[in-house]
């Protein structure tokens, strides 16, 4: 009876655990439209999804080294998002995820996902496309971490880049980073379908790749003693700074970036930034040295000899060394820019060249540029020898260049893509402007307006006829390592605002919608999360937008993150926190209020984001303006002006609106008449990018709007030569009191550049903020 009983008991436990092991676990769904954002996405949502669980198989053609590693890739994606551990294999079973190749699918880098119940369907028209197609079932898989089963909604997606080239740039040359972080950059490039990774290998601060021929390139110019602190300080931090990638080292990069599909494109800048090489190969410069590796940042003046037969040959030694190392690399980039012809003018060797060539000068080429373009083109026969082209950046312009073989980088600015592309030359967008990551202007933009700026950068511009359009081959971001001395500066400069630029380079800009793509971009920040990246978090500060309600000068106050988070709120001064006033509807203030609020996600608290409305006769009023603001710097417009928020240290910000070459001319209505005895405007002076302020400000008053009384003014003096930059300055007219509904300002813009100023006689902007009435 003893056994009968233990034999029952047995049963039951049994019974027990196969009853908790068939349970049926949570199941949570993911989404297709990811970032990028496909080009096609149909959803079937009376289908049932397909689950991940660990009988799943992913399944690719026997032989195929390229689907294999591709899948092997997909299953590392599977258990680090979902903790669920896949197969990968050749033969298919009841739920497997199929790779295939179909070269009927347009676009080699094209594809088509069909999801249902019981398989997915990965086709590509090239391996390539097979893994982008990877890619979007990496993004669109909900974070499970082995919490709850994951799944694929059921659907299809047709799929293409916009773009052939869609690129990424790191500089190593001011700061080194290791190979192995390198690679975990590729993998970031590859989360966002980026297809060729540019590598700046040298500058005047640091050489970073061994060439054989030349080993003191590595033993000398790879190291320089210390670093500047900050942009103009004159104070250095005594700490050496070094390393170099071996031609091995180089070589496992090449080879970790295409089992992602990235070509690497390495970059040896030349004849300019070349002070590290100088430094160790003191016979290439014009004056023979001696040199050192750059301890500082900028444009200088020791570059390589033009006319020096030694220095061609310096150069087109290391090129083919180069090729060796990259040898799939279409492109060698060779600089170009930024190369001072300051010793040329004066070195017998550049001006006994110059005559040799018969070079003189024109109207719109000196004579010691055109030795840069031979000097370039030579160079550029060599790399074609090898059946590749010759990359470079805009100023290579400036020697007319064949469009036939040369691939210009615009750095510059938009018109500069706009030339390249005119003039015939493939082209890649990537201006300062909008995709050089490491701007510190820019970088001071916070959350929202940081990553929309790069998102609604259009990067072909519609100056181009739809013939010159073509030639617009590719967009690429860009990080530059001056001040970027390690991995978490390195990422938040990339992300989130690599996300916006990889919808720039794949997906359709007729679909470009800033709020569906921040609807999108939690995930994707849920993802660097689980990776560990630290991405730049003023994403997820909350947003205070203030309007006027029209009448009585009350504002309306809304609150906003990017993924509607909870917010919480005070008006009191005080730091909220989750037992503060919860933000539910647009809100109204009528007076000098601080109003302070967080967002609250699962526990993790954002920054306290807080902004002071200083009320005065002005604020909330209605304003009109005779002039007209510059398109790049209008923002909201006049109500900037009027809004009760003073301007801040950044003039890109969204706080100033900025006028070109013309007077400030606003009337603002205070609504009824009211006494008044001074008026104030801001300005932001920032002389180095043609900023300048105010000559005079004119106010005249007026009852009825139609017969204006002058009631005050004053004359400012123009900026002199060393004037600051990053000023914020106010200038006041004050008058005896006077009764006025209407109050009309004239700020007189200065005429033009002075003297002193490189820019002398070009027109200048005026940038302004809070204008108050008091």
């Amino acid at each position: 009876m003893k056994r009968i009983s233990v034999k029952v008991w047995t049963i039951c436990l049994l019974t027990a655990g196969c009853m908790l092991a068939c349970a049926p676990q949570e199941t949570q769904t993911g989404d297709l439209n990811v970032i990028p954002l496909p080009q096609e996405v149909t959803e079937n949502p009376s289908s049932a999804p397909f689950v991940i669980k660990s009988s799943t198989t992913i399944v690719y053609d026997e032989g195929n080294e390229k689907l294999a590693s591709t899948a092997r890739l997909l299953a590392d994606y599977i258990k680090e998002v979902t903790g669920t551990e896949v197969k990968t294999g050749t033969k298919a079973g009841k739920n497997s995820i199929m790779l295939k190749i179909d070269s009927s699918i347009p676009h080699k880098d094209g594809y088509e996902l069909k999801v249902t119940t019981d398989a997915v369907t990965v086709t590509g028209a090239t391996e390539a496309g097979v893994f982008y197609g990877c890619q979007t079932i990496h993004k669109a898989l909900p974070i499970t971490k082995g919490k709850a089963l994951a799944s694929l909604p059921a659907g299809q997606v047709k799929d293409f880049p916009q773009y052939n080239y869609r690129g990424f740039m790191i500089d190593v040359g001011r700061h080194f980073f290791p190979k192995e972080y390198l690679k975990e950059l590729i993998d970031v490039m590859a989360l966002h379908n980026i297809n060729y990774f540019h590598w700046h290998l040298t500058e005047d601060q640091g050489w970073r790749i061994e060439i054989k021929k030349y080993p003191k390139l590595t033993e000398i110019g790879s190291y320089r003693k210390e670093t500047i602190t900050a942009p103009g300080s004159g104070k250095f931090d005594g700490t050496p700074v070094s390393g170099f990638y071996t031609q091995e080292d180089a070589k496992e990069i090449v080879a970790y970036a295409a089992e992602r599909f990235i070509t690497v494109i390495p970059e040896i800048d030349m004849p300019g930034h070349m002070l590290a090489a100088l430094a160790s190969y003191p016979e290439l410069g014009c004056t023979g040295g001696p040199y050192e590796t750059a301890t500082k940042f900028g444009v200088f003046k020791d570059v390589l000899c033009g006319g020096n037969p030694r220095t061609l040959q310096f150069a087109k030694d290391v090129v083919n060394e180069l090729m060796d190392i990259f040898p799939d690399a279409p492109y060698i980039h060779i600089g170009g820019d930024e190369c001072p012809k300051v010793e040329w003018e004066k070195c017998p060797k550049c001006q006994a060249k110059i005559k040799e060539l018969g070079l003189h000068d024109t109207k719109e080429h000196s004579k010691e540029n055109q030795l840069q373009v031979y000097f370039m083109n030579e160079v550029e026969k060599e790399i074609a020898k090898r059946g590749k082209k010759m990359l470079a950046w805009d100023e290579i312009l400036e020697g007319n260049p064949n469009p036939e073989t040369t691939t210009v980088m615009a750095w510059t600015g938009v018109k500069a893509s706009i030339k390249a592309a005119q003039l015939g030359h493939p082209t890649i967008v990537c201006p300062i402007s909008h995709l050089y990551f490491s701007n510190p202007g820019y970088n001071r933009l916070k959350g929202i307006s940081s990553v929309a700026r790069v998102y609604n950068f259009e990067p072909t511009s519609d100056e181009l006829t739809p013939e010159e359009k073509k030639n617009i081959i590719g967009v690429q971001g860009c990080i530059w390592t001056e001040w970027t001395k390690d991995s978490v500066k390195m990422e938040w400069q990339m992300m989130p605002r690599i996300d916006a630029l990889s919808e720039l380079q794949w997906s359709n800009p007729a679909k470009k919608d800033l709020s569906g793509f921040l609807k999108r971009l939690r995930h994707q920040l849920d993802l660097y999360q689980l990776y560990g990246y630290n991405y730049k978090k003023d994403i997820e500060d909350v947003t205070i937008d203030v309007e006027p309600k029209g009448e009585g000068g009350a504002a309306s106050i809304q609150l906003k993150t990017f993924d509607n988070a909870p917010v919480y709120y005070t008006l009191d001064g005080s730091d909220p926190s989750a037992t503060s006033q919860q933000y539910t509807q647009p809100f109204t203030v009528d007076q000098t209020t601080t109003i302070k609020a967080k967002a609250i996600r699962d526990g993790r608290e954002s920054d306290v984001t807080a902004e002071t409305l200083t009320y005065n006769l002005a604020t909330m009023h209605p304003i009109t303006l005779k002039c007209t603001p510059d398109e790049k710097f209008t923002y909201k417009g006049a109500n900037l002006l009027v809004d009760g928020m003073q301007g801040d240290d950044n003039y890109r910000s969204g706080r100033y609106i900025g006028i070109y070459g013309q007077d400030f001319d606003a009337t603002i209505d205070l609504q009824e008449p009211k006494e008044i005895s001074s008026v104030s405007v801001g300005t932001y002076l920032v002389p180095g990018d043609y900023i300048f302020g105010l000559t005079g400000l004119e106010v005249y008053g007026s009852e009825d709007g139609k017969t204006y009384t002058k009631i005050g003014s004053i004359s400012i003096p123009t900026l002199e030569k060393g004037s600051k930059n990053n000023v914020l300055k106010r200038d006041t007219v004050s008058f005896d009191k006077t009764k006025a509904r209407y109050v009309h300002l004239i700020g007189k813009n200065t005429p033009v550049l002075p003297k002193w100023h490189p820019g002398a006689g070009k027109q200048t902007y005026l940038f302004l903020d809070e204008i108050s009435i008091n």
